[in-house]
């Protein structure tokens, strides 16, 4: 059996009830192939890119998979369109966001998807969700400590609450 890689994963709403469709997503990825380690708190941030729409609820969640990155990627993309997410403005407005921004020391450079992800360094979103769960990871990646334009709305032990105990 293929041992079980580590993964994180970057979670991202800003349409309709943006923490429920971050427990949704959360619930539908551990239902698809991601088991539990851990998750940050939940942070409000502003958007990056397109800026004419609503501020983003946004988490990082740690756990493992025995999925290949293509097929974690695959689950990704089946989480956002099971929330309903509509691709028409590059960095718009979006239900759910997924995105995959590390699978344990692998480094890879596929026209679907390169990991590390290649904008994880300069997004606040990401940075500050992640340095919160494992400082290590940040110092192992060389990735900077940026905490500026987020706003902790749901420490990690209350979303935890409210995702089903089944799950976690």
């Amino acid at each position: 059996m293929k041992p079980f890689a580590q993964t994180w994963l970057s979670l991202g709403s800003n349409l309709g009830d943006r923490l429920d469709n971050l427990l949704a997503g959360a619930a539908f990825l551990l239902s698809h192939g991601l088991e539990w380690k851990n998750c940050s708190g939940v942070y409000e941030t502003e958007p990056v890119g397109y800026t004419a729409q609503p501020d983003f609820l946004n988490m990082v969640i740690h756990g493992e998979t025995r999925l290949s990155p293509l097929d974690l990627l695959e689950v990704c993309q089946q989480a956002e369109k099971a929330l309903l997410r509509e691709r028409t403005i590059r960095w718009g407005p979006r239900t759910l966001d997924v995105d995959i921004l590390l699978i344990d020391d692998l480094v890879l450079d596929l026209p679907a998807l390169t990991l590390p992800h290649p904008r994880m360094a300069e997004r606040a979103f990401v940075l500050g969700p992640l340095g919160e769960m494992d400082p290590g990871l940040m110092e192992k990646w060389a990735l900077p400590h940026i905490t500026e334009g987020i706003r902790l709305r749901m420490p990690a032990s209350d979303f935890r609450d409210r995702l089903s105990p089944k799950f976690i």
